[in-house]
Formats: structure tokens, sequence, C-alpha cells
């Protein structure tokens, strides 16, 4: 296929009120220096950390797409920021699916905001199941998917089994399927291998969701961004809020970018532990499955999860309950913490288990 005609397929997946949209205008879109007159801002300056507060930030986010440019090796253009992934999940409802004639599919098990934020903009939601593994099987997916569906949404690593979804399989379903495939791969940085942000240049259908909060060690900043086609990043430009990311959190998502010795570092360290959870873990007789992890966290299953669960958070320690999701009964998801944090959480799950 030739990338005009990719082009116009993929046009024809935009929603047709969003292709006529003409986006609100906003005063910093040109000029963020000089005589600035024209915002009704504050002309005093004020400063928080040495950024000045009293001028809107910039509209279109150029320095940190500049940074994430950098990082990760594509144009500036493929790039698009938002107070955390959840910011980008509804900019891909908001482009792509129309209330009552769209639908959207989930590989389960997985994140839930895929789900609730397709119930919060009226899209019906389809459940499409992971194999015995947790894999995607991109032949079932295209023999079972519904007609009405125009978005896939899969997460490798996954979260909460951790595993990484076989990526032939995720971009199969790119090729041959033609709708929008998003991949949310906000814990790929704990991975061996995965990262396939540079399948965008081939595949301009998929979506690829990053995040600071993970890897980079900052949940607090709320910055996620998606890597895409320039034309998909064009329209998500278009619905965003025009200042939707203040100035102190691209400066500092610029400054944690720009620190990649300490991202590896923190990195290593994280899956060091993970490997010695997931050892000591597998050597307690009341733990009858450890699922391999690619994450910062480890899904395992116990006799009577809830209940140790309960007696954890008793203690101040606090894990995840996943034995409601379908296929994960008695499942316990525990995020790598330091290794004084995970001491501590072993000796007490040794005790309760063996209580148990």
């Amino acid at each position: 296929m030739s990338a005009k005609s990719a082009k116009a397929e993929l046009t024809a997946l935009i929603r047709p009120n969003i292709l006529d949209l003409e986006p609100y205008h906003c005063a910093r879109e040109k000029v963020l220096e000089g005589v600035l007159l024209d915002a009704n801002e504050n002309p005093f300056r004020h400063e928080a950390d040495g950024i000045q507060m009293n001028r809107y930030p910039d509209p279109f986010q150029r320095k940190v797409r500049a940074a994430l440019s950098s990082v990760i090796g594509l144009p500036s253009e493929c790039f698009a920021a938002g107070a955390g992934s959840d910011e980008v999940l509804e900019w891909i409802f908001k482009v792509f699916c129309q209330p009552g004639i769209d639908s959207v599919v989930t590989a389960e098990p997985t994140y839930g905001m895929y789900q609730v934020t397709a119930q919060i903009f009226g899209v019906q939601r389809h459940l499409f199941r992971l194999d015995s593994r947790f894999q995607f099987r991109a032949s079932d997916f295209l023999r079972d998917v519904p007609s009405s569906a125009k978005v896939l949404f899969v997460c490798s690593p996954n979260n909460p089994t951790g595993n990484l979804l076989e990526a032939d399989e995720v971009l199969r379903v790119c090729r041959e399927w033609g709708k929008i495939v998003v991949l949310d791969q906000a814990y790929v940085d704990f991975s061996r291998e995965g990262d396939l942000s540079s399948e965008i240049l081939r595949n301009p259908n998929l979506i690829v969701l990053r995040t600071l909060s993970k890897a980079y060690g900052r949940a607090a900043l709320r910055f996620g961004y998606a890597i895409a086609d320039p034309l998909v990043i064009s329209f998500f430009m278009k619905v965003k809020a025009p200042y939707n990311l203040n100035s102190i959190t691209m400066e500092h998502a610029c400054v944690a970018l720009a620190d990649q010795e300490n991202k590896r570092d923190e990195v290593r360290r994280i899956c060091a532990e993970r490997e010695r959870v997931v050892q000591r873990l597998s050597q307690m007789a009341a733990v009858t499955e450890v699922f391999p992890s690619e994450a910062n966290f480890v899904l395992f299953r116990c006799r009577g999860a809830a209940p140790v669960v309960d007696q954890l958070f008793s203690q101040g320690i606090v894990v995840r309950d996943r034995s409601s999701i379908p296929g994960l009964a008695d499942c316990i998801r525990i995020t790598i913490g330091t290794p004084e944090e995970n001491d501590l959480l072993l000796r007490e799950l040794d005790s309760l288990l063996k209580e148990g």
C-alpha cells in the first residue's frame, strides 16, 4: 500500500465532525516571548522553580516534544503529551469513536481505564480474552472482531499479568485489520525487549502510549504521551485542551527525560529486586503460581488471597487483590518496592501464608 493510500485509509477512520473541526486558537500558538498584550495575562512576573508563571504555557509542547524526539529517535511531530496517559485515552475516543455507531475492543485481563473511558464516552466495549498464557492471538481476533469495532486496546507488558504480548501478533492486526490499534507500553522500560515505538513508521494505524510515571519515577507529574503517525498526532492536538500541560510539568518532564543514566540505574535495581521477589515467592508452599513479569510488579496466586490482602493492609502494607478479574482467582499483584520494603512484605507474607 502506498503512503498516500495509507493516509487516506487512516483519515477515513476519523470522526467526520473532528475532520471538520476548527480548533480553538489560543494566544501562545505563535509567540512565547515579547510584549505580550494579547491574552489578558497579569503582566507582573511571578516565578516558581525559576519558571515564569504569569504567562500561559506553550500549547504546542514544543520543548518537551523535542526532548521526547531526542530520547526515542522519532520526529517531534510523532508525539503529543497529556496529563497522564488517561488524558491521551480520552483523545482517542474524541477523534475516532462516535457513540452509538463505533465500538472498541479490550484484550482482557488488562488495565481497567480502557473500559471506564469507553463508558464515560458512551462507546460500546467488546471483551476479547487473552489465551491461557495471557497472550493475544491475532487469528482469533481477526475472525471474531465485530464490524462496529474501530479501536483495539492492548497492553504490553500487560497490566495486571506482567507479561509481554507477542509483537508479531499485535503487528499482524495492524496490517490486516486496518483500524486503530492502541498499544499501551507504560511498563516497557522494565522489559528486556518489546519496544514497538518505531513500528508507527510502518503502521500508521498504531498508537503507542508511554508515561513518565513508572520507570522515570515521576507519577506526581501526571505526564503521559502518545507516539503515533503525525496525522493522528495533528488531530490529538486539535481536540486537546489548549493549555493541557502546565509549564512546571513540561519543564520537569524535560529534566526527567534528560537523565537517562539515573532512569537506567533505577530500572536495573527494580528488575533485580523483581527477580529476587519472584524467587522468594516461588519458594513459599502456599503460593501456587508466580506469573512471569516484564514489568515493575509481580502477579502471583495463593490460597485465600482476599484475607491475605486485608491482613497485609492491617500491617500497613498495601497490595492489590486481583481475584475479582476473570481468570485471576486468588491472585495478588505486588509492586516492586525498595529492598527494605520488599523484605518486610516477604516476611509478613510468609508468616501469613504459613498461618493460613
